[in-house]
């Protein structure tokens, strides 16, 4: 059909990724996200946590769910499943073509994409983890979205990926920078939130398939 393209280009960020994560089952892709957008989100984050929005997270799901400020003692505030706003709407838009393209290379059948906002203090940390609860394996992509600016090496707070299926040994280290976006199977890499020293913002999810 004249004009129809029936394949992304393969400069095209959301099919890059996915041909990482189908490869090697990490991808990380800067400028995710216009700077704009991203500005815009923070933002938003900014307002709903001047707003009162924003709650201590919690490890675990369910009645096994817990506070324990020795794992992890950043703050969430859980987003819908469509954009509220209409800052939300690229990132919405952009992880609606990221799930695509992934559908298109692993096959994983991902159906919907649940996140929330997430804020760690100056001094805030989170323990090494998988994404996935045990028992439960509806999450099959975790993608996180950084929105800091000008962060810089000796800030702290990076993202570590072990590499070994066993949470040992070697890891990638994964700066939060503005804009952006760390993606990984979530049943196959432990990893942590190194203690940051300035404030860290992120917007964090998993795609997931139907239960």
């Amino acid at each position: 059909m004249p004009g129809c393209l029936l394949t992304p280009p393969p400069d095209d960020p959301c099919d890059r990724i996915a041909a990482d994560l189908a490869t090697a089952g990490w991808s990380v892709c800067a400028d995710f996200l216009a700077p704009g957008q991203v500005t815009a989100l923070a933002a938003e984050l900014d307002g709903r946590r001047a707003a009162g929005h924003f709650r201590p997270a919690g490890i675990g799901t369910g009645m096994a769910l817990q506070l324990r400020p020795d794992i992890r003692n950043d703050q969430v505030h859980w987003l819908g499943e469509s954009p509220e706003t209409a800052a939300q709407r690229p990132y919405f838009d952009a992880l609606e073509q990221l799930r695509l393209a992934i559908n298109r290379h692993l096959f994983l059948g991902l159906f919907r994409f649940e996140g929330h906002m997430a804020l760690y203090p100056p001094g805030s940390f989170y323990r090494k983890h998988l994404d996935q609860f045990r028992g439960a394996t509806q999450r099959k992509v975790s993608a996180i979205l950084y929105l800091n600016p000008d962060w810089t090496p000796g800030d702290g707070g990076e993202l570590r990926l072990y590499l070994d299926p066993a949470g040992e040994g070697a890891y990638q280290d994964i700066a939060p920078r503005g804009g952006t976006l760390a993606c990984f199977l979530s049943d196959r890499f432990h990893h942590e939130v190194l203690p940051t020293r300035r404030e860290r913002r992120s917007l964090t999810g998993w795609y997931r398939v139907r239960e």
